[in-house]
């Protein structure tokens, strides 16, 4: 009998759901914009993402880090410019700890749309798509007990800088896992970062 618990299987109905609404494609595609995100990032202990907003003071931090640069291509708009589709490319580069490339492919919803953006232009940002390592990640074998080499990425990041730089400042919340036990039962991190957003 299989173990998979109902909540699992609704919680991944309502990530496919995400992924579908995410990519269909809406009435008026108007964006062209190419856009580069180059950041750092460290790896924490913490088992759990959510335990990192809730116990901040807490995380564990590990000697894993990594750097990346993320192309992103905004293909349409929606609400009068103040969200917007994404699909980004990620090529991260891990040492510390574990050394290893990774390579992420997330569909991202963006909100740019804030009433201090006049004074700090901001966005928040949700991605989710594949991750692939070129091997097993130690670290995250190490903190899961096993993991594989193919599992789900997703971050949430904000951005801040100044309404009429060409470049904001980017902060983000990197998550690998197995999506609830779709595709693998251990294995993930949490990582933050911070880096540089700008367009090309």
């Amino acid at each position: 009998m299989s173990s998979f618990h109902p909540k699992h299987r609704s919680l991944d109905f309502t990530l496919f759901v995400l992924i579908g609404l995410l990519l269909a494609v809406p009435r008026t595609v108007t964006a062209t914009d190419l856009a580069m995100t180059v950041f750092a990032g460290r790896i924490t202990g913490v088992s759990a993402w959510h335990d990192i907003i809730t116990q901040p003071d807490d995380l564990d931090w590990q000697d894993a880090y990594f750097f990346a640069g993320a192309l992103s291509y905004t293909w349409a708009h929606y609400f009068e410019d103040a969200m917007s589709l994404e699909l980004e490319g990620q090529v991260v580069r891990h040492f510390g700890d574990q050394h290893l490339w990774e390579l992420n492919l997330p569909v991202v919803a963006r909100w740019q749309r804030f009433p201090w953006n006049d004074s700090i232009a901001t966005s928040a940002a949700f991605g989710i798509g594949p991750s692939y390592t070129t091997k097993v990640p130690p670290m995250e074998v190490e903190l899961e007990g096993e993991s594989q080499r193919f599992l789900y990425h997703w971050f949430l990041e904000l951005t801040l800088g100044p309404p009429d730089a060409d470049w904001t400042t980017s902060f983000r919340l990197h998550h690998r896992s197995g999506g609830f036990g779709s595709i693998a039962n251990e294995g993930g991190s949490n990582a933050l970062t911070i880096g540089i957003r700008f367009p090309l």
